[in-house]
Formats: structure tokens, C-alpha cells, sequence
């Protein structure tokens, strides 16, 4: 009889020590599978949309690897350029993709990521075949009305000292500027390459005789966060000039065209 209590006894014993390992190996795994899949997200403010735009996709690939590198999740919100501006610097998202190295100047929450990420210009475009327009002393001394991309921090900063009020006009978007344009109710549209030639190759505009006349100005875009990230602009900085180095710029360049001449291609195939 001894005996039978003393072997229950060890099997109770057995039997709550296996269901409590059982339960904290369970619990265990639980937390470690919710810590790898729970990474934290940084969010940046695009004003052109990566699916229809060469530069934005190619600054999608770029940032969602340099974050991974660094143990975050890449997401990306598509919104006007002057609106991009706003929610980057009033910590609404967590930064954005590029902008020229004086952006900080005036939103003054961002920190500029030392490490240059995309080159682009700032251009001249116009319909009417007889502007000639060179440079920005030529846009000064013509009486051409004059419109530019609202949020192109270079563009307003030199407009607005060159072009008087009355010809001078902010844009809601690089689509509604070119409408404008065949309709003359403007003589010259100003925007980064970034947001127009591609635009200029779809359906709408494809055949409209709209012209780049002139580059104004190289731009070296770099990223910029706001200033609660400023450890991480540090850390992002090194990722990007190794991946330059190991060709990762060169590789995404070519899957961002590839990617927008899929798109292209898709959207003129008849359903």
C-alpha cells in the first residue's frame, strides 16, 4: 500500500512538472516569435508614388534595404510635396526620401542624413515651341507666367526672389501644371525631374509636345528624419555609402526601371 501512495506521488509530480515546462516553453517561444516578427516601423512622407515613378521606387528599394540592415520595417505614405514637408517635420511620419542639403534650413525638426542618396535637376518645361529659356537670369528678365511644384523647397526659394507676384503661381500637382500648360494659362512649368518626366510618358501627355527647355540646377538629394531620430540619421548614413559600395545603388536603379516599364507596359495592354 506504501508503495502504490509513493509511485502516485511521483506521478502527480512528474505530470505538473512536464505540463509547467511544457507551458513555459510554449510561452517562451510565444514571446520570441512576437519579438522577431514586431520590429519597429519607420515611416517616410513620399510626394510621388514608387508604382508610377522611377526616382520614388528606386528610393523605395534603397530605404527598405538600409532599414532592414538596421533592424526596422520600411513603410512609405504618398502625399502632395508641401504636405510631405509638414508631416516629416511635425513628427507625423518619420522623415522622407530626398530633398536638396539646404532643406533643413527651413523645417527645422529634420535632420539631414550625411549621405546623399539620389541626383536629379530642377528643369524648365514649356509647350510653346518659340520660349527659349536657358537659365534663371533668362526667367527674370521674361514676362512669361511662370508656375512651380508647391513644396520644391529650391524652386520657391529661388523663385520668389526673381519672378514677381503677379506671374508667379504654386502648382497642386505636376498633372494639373501641364493641363494649364496646353491650355496657355501658363508659359513655363518648373519641377524636379523626379516628379515630371515620367509623368510626361503616360497617355495624357505622351503626345503633347510638352518640352524640357532648360535645367536649372542640379540637385543632390539626401534624406532627411526628424530630430527624435537623430542616432538612427547616423547609423542610416553608414548603411547607405556601404550599399554604394557594394553596388546595391547601381542593382535597384536597374529593378526600379524595370519595374516602371512592367507598369507601363501593363497599362497600356487592353483588358
Amino acid at each position: 500500500m506504501q508503495r502504490w501512495s509513493n509511485m502516485h506521488i511521483w506521478s502527480v509530480w512528474v505530470g505538473l512538472f512536464f505540463c509547467v515546462s511544457v507551458h513555459a516553453t510554449s510561452k517562451s517561444t510565444a514571446e520570441t516569435t512576437a519579438m522577431i516578427a514586431d520590429k519597429p516601423i519607420i515611416t517616410m512622407a513620399f510626394y510621388e508614388d514608387p508604382k508610377h515613378n522611377f526616382y520614388f521606387k528606386w528610393a523605395e528599394l534603397i530605404y527598405a534595404q538600409a532599414f532592414e540592415r538596421l533592424g526596422y520595417d520600411f513603410s512609405y505614405q504618398v502625399v502632395p510635396a508641401a504636405r510631405a514637408s509638414m508631416m516629416a517635420d511635425s513628427g507625423k511620419v518619420d522623415g522622407e526620401p530626398g530633398r536638396v542639403s539646404r532643406y533643413g534650413e527651413k523645417f527645422t525638426n529634420l535632420i539631414r542624413i550625411e549621405e546623399p542618396v539620389i541626383d536629379t535637376h530642377l528643369i524648365a518645361f514649356a509647350h510653346n515651341p518659340e520660349i527659349k529659356i536657358p537659365d534663371w537670369q533668362a526667367l527674370q528678365k521674361s514676362r512669361y507666367k511662370i508656375e512651380y511644384y508647391r513644396g520644391v523647397f529650391l524652386a520657391e526659394q529661388k523663385l520668389k526672389g526673381l519672378i514677381p507676384k503677379e506671374r508667379l503661381t504654386e502648382s497642386s500637382s505636376p498633372a494639373s501644371s501641364f493641363r494649364k500648360m496646353l491650355r496657355d494659362r501658363i508659359d513655363i512649368y518648373i519641377d524636379t525631374e523626379a516628379s515630371s518626366l515620367d509623368l510626361l510618358q503616360t497617355p495624357e501627355f505622351q503626345g503633347s509636345k510638352i518640352i524640357a527647355i532648360a535645367t536649372l540646377e542640379e540637385l543632390t538629394s539626401y534624406g532627411y528624419l526628424n530630430k527624435r531620430h537623430a542616432a538612427l540619421a547616423v547609423n542610416l548614413a553608414r548603411e547607405l555609402k556601404q550599399m554604394k559600395q557594394e553596388g546595391i545603388f547601381d542593382t535597384y536603379k536597374q529593378q526600379a526601371q524595370k519595374s516602371l516599364n512592367n507598369e507601363m507596359n501593363h497599362g497600356d495592354t487592353p483588358e
